[in-house]
């Protein structure tokens, strides 16, 4: 329970709004089933008493369907505005159909899936109350999902004619730079010459130039050269 507790602490504030209209979805559809199908028996089950294992996947059936209903409408609710709540009406009407199509299916396959939702229509044409509360309740997820679209859209900030966001600092700061790296500040949109950033390469360092001798080192050298010279000979001869 604890571990659970603070799962759903970790969950955002938009995700929070698109379980709960999932959830309020699918409560309102598992209710609408068993109106519908009580009204074509003739019979009005209980909630505790004379619900039949029928009854209960009647029940299961509609809260599925209305929740598949909901994300077959490619998640239509939610968008701000006045085209939000065009794209809202729209959304609800695919909801309905889509919904009370997948809640017949599962309720009786092949007749429930013709007459699934004409059912629906004929249940909440004869009942402007339960047309109100369906329709509200899938407003009501309008307004949980909006939460959830603001927080996602938030995620993208619009930019500016200059092609910059909104709120982008127009001076860059280097403060972390690799070796051979040249720390530079410099304006936002505007073209860095590479030598701003990388150091130019050092010139080539000239080889040291052989210092010429002396006249008295060369008269020393020439001693020294006749001197091994004789060596030599002596050694030969």
């Amino acid at each position: 329970m604890t571990a659970l507790r603070d799962r759903w602490r970790s969950v955002t504030p938009g995700e929070r709004g698109r379980l709960l209209a999932y959830l309020v979805v699918a409560i309102f559809g598992a209710a609408f089933a068993l109106i519908v199908v009580s009204r074509l028996e003739g019979d009005r089950p209980g909630l505790l008493t004379g619900m039949s294992l029928y009854h209960w996947w009647v029940v299961i059936s509609g809260a599925v369907g209305a929740a598949g209903g909901l994300y077959l409408s490619g998640e239509a609710l939610g968008h701000p505005g006045k085209s939000g709540w065009s794209k809202a009406a729209w959304g609800a009407l695919v909801t309905s159909f889509a919904g009370s199509l997948i809640a017949g299916t599962l309720a009786l396959p092949l007749y429930g899936t013709m007459f699934g939702p004409f059912s629906l229509a004929v249940t909440l044409a004869g009942s402007p109350l339960l047309a109100v509360l369906w329709f509200g309740c899938l407003f009501r997820a309008h307004y949980l999902l909006s939460f959830w679209r603001r927080e996602r859209d938030s995620i993208f900030r619009p930019l500016n004619r200059k092609g910059r966001k909104r709120g982008a600092p127009k001076i860059v700061s280097v403060s972390f730079a690799p070796r051979g790296y040249r720390p530079a500040v410099y304006a936002a949109n505007k073209p860095v010459a590479p030598a701003d950033i990388f150091p130019p390469l050092a010139p080539p360092v000239a080889a040291p130039q052989r210092r010429k001798p002396t006249p008295a080192g060369e008269h020393a050298a020439r001693a020294l050269e006749g001197l091994a010279a004789r060596l030599r000979g002596n050694r030969a001869s």
